[in-house]
């Protein structure tokens, strides 16, 4: 199956083994459909349903990675519930109206829809969709944004959106990884945020308050832009806090009460997802040159916290990363 975005061959045997449903029954698809995404109205635009229909899901953690197919079909949702929604079509073609404006989605070109917007799309007989359902909540705690809007036309031919997509290729198409995302919570969280990470930094968004989630306080939320702005100094306990203006202990504080973890931990965290994006861009010779320019100078530690983190060796991510290039 061919991904136009990530320029090579994707084959998502892994996605396949991840059926929740196939049928020829309309009404017993819109509910199949509705319990991983939501109650919606489907009318076909041929004499009855051309095929059978199906669905493929994956979850990883609050995020769920899926295709569609249904022939010709007009799809309407009156309000996309409490999730982010990115669509493109693996083939055939799509126009999908949101807020009076219509847009074309293929095989180069995706869309975010947004929670609380209306959708109405044309599938064409021979697609078949490629969804990523974003929760609203992942978003919140990995981000700290409460209300982010992404910008809705996806170019899937972005540079900037390679290391995303790659991403989302290898776990559709990697069994090893989709079974380990399922048979793991935690590994299936850290690949939530890594995901997120990419999408955010590959595709226009802002927040629609222009302000960050208001249950986490201010010293929290500088010291998580101060380390991801200087994640590759060699930074302490003490330069955080001081970045923060506010003692080291309440800053500890905070973030076990607000982000479940620590300042060190966090920082570890946003290395080692630095790291995975530039072994996944192929931007490296070495895992170790990428784990050294991220600031993780212990090569040895860092090559343990990077699989436990993601369930792999760096060099099979680097691998991976050469083979899609």
């Amino acid at each position: 199956m061919y991904l136009s975005g990530l320029g090579h061959d994707t084959n998502p045997v892994a996605l396949r083994n991840h059926r929740v449903f196939e049928s020829l029954d309309l009404d017993y698809t819109r509910e199949a459909i509705s319990n991983v995404l939501q109650p919606h109205d489907l009318r076909p635009q041929a004499a009855g349903l051309a095929g059978a229909c199906y669905l493929d899901h994956i979850p990883v953690n609050r995020t769920g990675i899926g295709a569609i197919r249904f022939g010709e079909m007009q799809v309407h949702v009156p309000e996309i519930a409490d999730y982010h929604l990115f669509i493109m079509c693996l083939r055939g073609q799509g126009y999908v109206t949101v807020e009076r404006e219509t847009y074309c989605i293929d095989r180069i070109h995706g869309l975010l829809v947004g929670p609380g917007e209306q959708m109405l799309a044309l599938f064409s007989h021979d697609c078949e969709q490629l969804f990523v359902r974003i929760s609203t909540q992942a978003v919140a705690q990995h981000t700290g944004f409460r209300k982010l809007q992404f910008k809705r036309a996806v170019d899937l031919r972005n540079p900037m959106l390679a290391p995303w997509l790659l991403h989302v290729a290898t776990i559709i198409s990697d069994e090893q990884t989709s079974n380990l995302l399922r048979s793991s919570p935690n590994i299936a969280k850290d690949y939530e945020r890594l995901l997120l990470n990419m999408l955010l930094a590959g595709q226009g968004h802002y927040d629609e308050v222009d302000r960050p989630v208001g249950l986490a306080p201010k010293s929290v939320r500088r010291a998580e832009e101060f380390i991801r702005a200087a994640f590759a100094d060699p930074l302490t306990l003490a330069d955080i806090a001081l970045a923060a203006d506010v003692p080291t202990r309440t800053l500890l504080e905070n973030f076990r009460r607000f982000r479940e973890t620590s300042p060190i931990r966090y920082l570890r965290d946003v290395r080692l997802d630095n790291v995975r994006g530039a072994l996944i861009a192929g931007t490296v010779p070495t895992a170790a040159v990428a784990a050294l320019d991220s600031g993780l100078l212990h090569l040895g530690r860092f090559a343990k916290q990077y699989a436990k983190r993601f369930g792999e060796r760096p060099s099979d991510t680097l691998k991976k990363g050469r083979s899609h290039g």
